[in-house]
Order: structure tokens, then sequence, then C-alpha cells
């Protein structure tokens, strides 16, 4: 197999979620201002820039909580020996030029762990071992295909999920002091007090009593004096989210304890690693208070919040033909993969045109059209369109393509950028969802798009289901106000023969009702590999000559995605597994079109038009008769 680039292999390390970042040949030093990447991950367009400018530069993982790593650099035997005999060992490693890399899953548990070297060491809290060092937070390590550096692992496929959690490293006590003739009238236990539960107040009202008996001309904590300000801060955390608090409500609580009682508050990163580390120990400690969309219900655990005068259902066989009426009364908005109130994810490979079918088909929608390409639009509706990717002049671009296609969508289709609002949305933090909030209410829409998950969330750790929760959280809070949410995101670069799945975790298809999968198709079978994509003759009958003789005259065909499903939770007749949509431009001026393949529902309505007895369009689509009929008087009746 032709070895990766070092474009392709920066891009899987991406795609694992990794921040990464170019190093100057034998310097070994960056080649870019780093710092902003120990906080977010890189975009594949900052990727692609880098190595495409500097082809040769080696490759380092940014090491920490944003890349969810640390290492052990082992330089010489002497380290490598140290570090087996104090238990760091992983078969996640790396060979280097003089010993190896070991790696190791950073616990995330709010603590900084930054850099150490044993050169400088004194053994309290790390080996004094020359040439054994620690590359955590702030900090960065050489990966392959760097020179000199490969992977050493057992076998041809990786298993990820052997990467051990780091355990912070502690000096054996070699010589404990002898117990002598100690008896227990000797143990002062004076100092030691005892609360009651009924006696319990939180943490609140504990730190203010603090600050008013030791800081009272302030009532704040200064910072660096050992007053365990984290330490309050965290089981202010913990005590909120037990109440059940969680995400941004969890984050706006933090933040009014820290601005109440600290002189000098945390940084934003230090805050936001404090607040999910807590999350996750919450979740991995006790999985039973969250329900299986991912949702905090530890309330219901405590009896006092149970409302006894609220009405009780649950659903009976005797249901099952109400239930029926109400779900054949489903409206769509975009017939069949968007109804009202569902979660959809539309996800392809960079460059493919995810963003661009999805604006596309929102503008349709927004203009009140009755299709786009094979889709049928349901009514006129209002959207929220978040985009924190594309820059000016692409959106400017896109808009008058729209309106060209489309028409005039009025005030229906609302985009919020960064760089006209002047202000950031990251959904991480607080503030993030605070902003969201205020936009939602503003635009008043249907829809609410995020486009793209990586960038609404930056930094996030895709591979990690905790970071899936949070999105998922969110998209059902959305969904059951009465919203729809339509999810944009990145497909892992493909594999040999194959097409790439979406990226991270698979904790992100929990709450997906229909996910759509969005892929260029190429008349050239080389530009279509290269580019990962669909070679257009692979298919039984090639698309591009069919939608060309759709074209208008004087128009070229300028590009073919095709769109596959791929999860959906409740699939009909009105589902085509793929569909194609072709978008072409005038010969002599900048007008658009857009064609596509046509959707059963389109074909039985041809088909009738064209004499055919209902019971033969049912026989040659594989559609019921019943259904058929229904297409032809809805036909019928506009």
């Amino acid at each position: 197999m032709k070895p990766k680039t070092k474009l392709e292999a920066a891009l899987d390390y991406l795609d694992r979620g990794w921040s990464i970042i170019p190093i100057k040949p034998e310097a070994k030093r960056p080649a870019i201002k780093w710092l902003d990447f120990q906080s977010r991950l890189p975009t594949e367009e900052e990727v692609t820039e880098w190595w495409s400018k500097w082809p040769d530069h080696e490759i380092a993982i940014v090491t920490g909580e944003i890349s969810g790593v640390v290492v052990v650099d082992c330089d010489n035997d002497e380290a490598a020996h140290a570090a087996f005999d104090a238990n760091m060992r992983s078969t996640i490693k790396v060979k280097t030029k003089r010993g190896s890399h070991l790696y190791f899953e950073h616990p995330k548990d709010g603590t900084r762990r930054g850099p150490r070297a044993g050169v400088n060491s004194r053994g309290a809290d790390w080996p004094q071992i020359n040439g054994l060092d620690f590359r955590g937070d702030g900090s960065y390590a050489l990966l392959p295909p760097s020179k000199n550096y490969i992977w050493d692992y057992p076998t041809d496929v990786f298993d990820w999920d052997e990467m051990p959690m780091w355990e912070d490293w502690r000096p054996t006590l070699k010589e404990r002091p002898e117990a002598g003739d100690f008896t227990f009238e000797e143990l002062d236990l004076s100092s030691v007090s005892t609360i009651h539960p009924d006696e319990f107040i939180g943490e609140w009202d504990r730190t203010a009593k603090f600050v008013r008996d030791n800081f009272p001309s302030t009532l704040k904590i200064p910072s660096g004096l050992g007053n365990g300000r984290n330490e309050r801060l965290m089981r202010y955390v913990s005590e909120s989210i037990r109440s059940g608090y969680f995400d941004a409500e969890l984050r706006v609580r933090g933040h009014a304890f820290m601005r109440q009682f600290f002189e000098e508050c945390l940084s934003d990163f230090e805050f936001e690693a404090t607040c999910s580390s807590m999350e996750q120990s919450e979740k991995r400690n006790h999985p039973e208070r969250f329900n299986d969309n991912g949702e905090y219900i530890y309330k219901e655990y405590h009896p006092e919040h149970i409302d006894p005068e609220r009405p009780r259902k649950l659903i009976q066989m005797k249901d099952a033909e109400q239930l029926l009426e109400e779900a054949d009364a489903k409206t769509y908005l975009i017939e069949p993969w968007l109804p009202h109130n569902t979660i959809v994810q539309v996800f392809g490979y960079s460059g493919h045109g995810k963003s661009m079918f999805v604006q596309h088909a929102m503008s349709a929608m927004c203009a009140g059209r009755k299709y786009f390409g094979p889709f049928e639009v349901g009514k006129a509706g209002r959207v929220l369109y978040l985009d924190f990717e594309m820059g000016m002049s692409t959106i400017a671009r896109r808009l008058m393509e729209m309106r060209q296609v489309h028409g005039d969508t009025q005030d229906r289709m609302n985009i919020w950028t960064p760089f006209v609002d002047k202000k950031e949305i990251n959904l991480h933090k607080a503030e993030g969802m605070m902003e969201l909030q205020e936009w939602i209410k503003f635009a008043d829409p249907d829809v609410v798009v995020l486009d793209t998950i990586r960038s609404a969330y930056p930094g996030m750790a895709e591979n990690s289901a905790d970071e899936w929760s949070k999105v998922n959280q969110l998209a059902v809070k959305l969904r059951n106000s009465g919203l729809s949410v339509v999810l944009v995101h990145h497909s892992n670069k493909p594999s040999e023969g194959g097409m790439g799945r979406e990226a991270g975790s698979t904790n992100q298809l929990t709450v997906l009702e229909t996910q759509i999968r969005v892929t260029q198709v190429y008349q050239d079978e080389e530009t279509a590999k290269s580019n990962a994509a669909i070679f257009d003759g692979a298919y039984d009958t090639p698309i591009w000559p069919q939608l060309v003789s759709k074209l208008p005259a004087d128009f070229r065909l300028g590009m073919v995605m095709e769109i596959r499903y791929g999860k959906v939770r409740e699939w009909t007749d009105l589902h085509d597994r793929v569909q194609w949509i072709g978008f072409a431009s005038h010969n002599h001026t900048d007008e658009k079109c857009v064609v596509s393949s046509r959707s059963t529902k389109q074909r039985a309505k041809d088909m009738a038009l064209d004499g055919y007895d209902p019971l033969v369009i049912s026989d040659k689509l594989s559609r019921p008769v019943r259904l058929v009929r229904e297409w032809l008087e809805i036909e019928a009746s506009l």
C-alpha cells in the first residue's frame, strides 16, 4: 500500500479528535503560533493549508486535555526501564530515534498536568531520571510519519481502546518511621468535627462564611494563597450537578459562584475543564442517573421532586389507533426527511457539498418552492442557519446563487455568522448557549441548522461518547421545544475501497431520526479516487448523462452529488435509498439551475400523466396500489 503523505496522515489524526500542528524539520519547533491550538482543534482547511504550503514539515500532536492524550517520552534505556518499573506501560507507542513515546488517555478531571522533565525533577512529582519526560497540557510530541518516528504496535490494526488511562505518578515511600510504643491515648482528635446530614449546609453558604471569617475587607478568596479556591469551585459544581443542573445551566451557576467569591476567576479553558470533568465523573460513576438519550434524570431519585398532582399516562394497546392517526397526520417541511420536530444529520467528506446541499434545501423551503430536486416542500418555513465556517465572499456568492435558483426567501432564511455578528458562539460555554437561545428567540425559526458541529463545539473530542452526549442533549431540547434540527458534520477520510462514515463516536447516532450522506460524483475515475468521491462509471447506469439530458439549452453541468440515507429511524415508501442532484451554470451568463433524479412519488405522477393505470404504476415502482392512488389523488386536487 502506498505510504500516506504528511497531509493525509495529519487529516487522519485530526479525524481522531487530536489537535495537530506543523513542525519545522530538523529544528523540531512549531512552524506556527500554536498557543491557540492548546484550547481548540485546527480546522481541516487550516491543516490542508499548512501541509500544502510545507509538505515536508513534520507532524506533532498537542498533548493534554485538548487531544485527550498525554505522552511519556523515554529517550534512553534507563528512562525506559524507569517508566516500566513505575508502571507507565502502554501498547500504544511510537518508536523514536533514541527511544519511544508511550501514549495514555488524559483523565480530563479538571486537573492541569503540565510538562515534566526528569533532568530538572526533584523527585516530588516526577521521577528524577535524565531522559524521562512527560508531555501533558501545554506540550507537544512528534507523530509518524515524521522522520525517525513510527508506530510500534503488535498488530497491523490499531485498537485505540487499548490506550490506558493516565495515573499520576507518586514517589514510593522507601523509608517509614517505626511504630514504637504509640498508644491511642496520645491521639488528639480535638480539631475534628462531624456533621449530621440534617445539619449539612451547601457549598455556597459554607464559602460565604469562609470569606466573611478570613477576608472581611474584600469578601473574596485571593489566588495563590492555598485557600482551596479551585477545590471549592469543584465542590460547588459537583453539588449543582447532583441538584439536577447540567450543561449551560451548570456553567451559569459556576460563573456566578466564581464572580461572587473569587478575586481572580479561572480562565475559560480551566473553568470548562472543571465543569466537563465533573459532568464526566457523574456519567462514569452514576450511569443510572441518565436516560437512554443521555439526559440527566437524577431529580427523579428524590421524592421531594415528584409532583403528586401531575397527571400520569402510559401507552396501552387501546391507544394504537389514535397514535397511528397522529403519526399519519405528521406534516413535512421537506418530504420525506425533514418533518416538524425532528433531528437530522447531514454529513460528508470535506469539499463534497454537504453545506451546499443543506443551504439549497433550506432556501427552497424558505422561498416556498414546490420541490427541491427529488424532495417535495411542504410549506414555506423559517430557518436559523448558524454557519461557523464560511467566509464573507463564499456566503455572498451562495446567497446570490440560491436566489437565482429558488427565488427570494424574504425574511425566512436567516444566517448567523461570526464575521457579521462580531461575536463567537462556543456551545461548550454557557455564554455560547445563552447566545444561541437569544438568536432562536430573535429569528423565531421552524428549523435550526448547526454547520458544522466541529466548529460549533471547538476543541470537541469527537471520539468521546460524553462529548456527543452534550450535542445530543442540545438537539433533543431544541426538538422538544417544537423545532427541527439539522446537524452538519464531517465524515472520516474514506478507507481504501469504501466510503467514510461520520467522524467520531457512534453515540452521535443515538437521537438522530434521519442521517444523510453527501458525496460528489465525478466522470473521471482518477479524479474521483483522489477526491475520495464516486466514479460515475461505477454505477450500473451512469448519472451524469441522465442529468445533462435534463439541462436547458446553453447550460453546463458543473457538479453532481449523491444523496444517500444512512440511519433512518422510520423508513417509509416515500424514502428512496439514493438520489442525485446536479448544479449547472449558463455558458454565457451567471444564471444557475438545479437538475436531479426523480423520486418514486414524482415518477408515479409522471407515469400517470403518460396514461399509465395505477395498478401498472404500482407494479413497476413496487409501491402499494393504495399509496399510488393517494399520490394521484393529491396530484389531481392540485
